[in-house]
C-alpha cells in the first residue's frame, strides 16, 4: 500500500550514461491517497514483546563506612537502613604524579541484612558491599532545569572486614 501511495505521487526515472546511473523524480499527480490507505499504513500493529538481551547489574565495593547507619521506615511500613560509604583509588598521571580519587556511595539495606547492619556496622567499619545500582532523577522539570541524579547501591550482602577500633589499634602498634 505504501509503495502504491508513493507511486501515485511520484514518477521515478533512471538513466545510465557513461557508466553512471542517475535517478530523478517528478510529481505525476497531486491526488491525495484515500484515508483508508493512510490508516492501513499507520495502523497500530501490536507486535510480540521484544526479547530482552542479556543484562547484568552487579556492584562490589570495599571501603569504609563514613557515617553511622540510619534506620528509616518505607512507605509500606518496613524498616530499612541507609549509610554512606567511601572508596578510593589512585591513578598515576602521564607526568608521573599520583592522583587519589575518592567516591562516596549511598548504600540502602533491607530485610535481614538491615537487621545485621544495625547490630554490627558502625562509622569507621571497613566493609565489603555486594548489591545492585539504582538511579533516580535526571528528569527535566517544569522550569526547564534537570533534577539531580541520585545513585544508590541496594545491598544484598554487607560484610565487615575490620572494625574502626581494630583499625585504630593497628595504626598505633606500627
Amino acid at each position: 500500500i505504501l509503495f502504491r501511495m508513493l507511486r501515485s505521487a511520484v514518477a521515478v526515472s533512471s538513466h545510465v550514461a557513461a557508466g553512471v546511473r542517475t535517478l530523478s523524480t517528478s510529481v505525476v499527480c497531486k491526488d491525495r491517497p484515500a484515508r483508508t490507505e493512510v490508516d492501513e499504513v499507520f495502523k497500530d500493529k501490536t507486535q510480540a514483546p521484544r526479547r530482552q538481551g542479556f543484562s547484568f547489574n552487579r556492584v562490589e565495593l570495599v571501603g569504609g563506612v563514613s557515617e553511622e547507619p540510619s534506620k528509616k521506615v518505607a512507605k509500606n511500613g518496613k524498616d530499612y537502613i541507609t549509610f554512606k560509604m567511601i572508596t578510593n583509588s589512585s591513578t598515576t598521571r602521564a607526568d608521573g604524579e599520583r592522583f587519589d580519587h575518592i567516591d562516596k556511595h549511598l548504600i540502602t539495606v533491607a530485610g535481614k541484612t538491615a537487621e545485621y547492619v544495625e547490630r554490627n556496622i558502625q562509622k569507621g567499619t571497613r566493609v565489603m558491599v555486594l548489591g545492585r545500582l539504582s538511579s533516580t532523577g535526571g528528569r527535566v522539570q517544569e522550569d526547564g532545569t534537570t533534577s539531580p541524579v541520585k545513585t544508590t547501591v541496594f545491598a544484598e550482602t554487607v560484610m565487615p572486614l575490620a572494625r574502626a577500633s581494630d583499625l585504630q589499634n593497628r595504626r598505633y602498634d606500627q
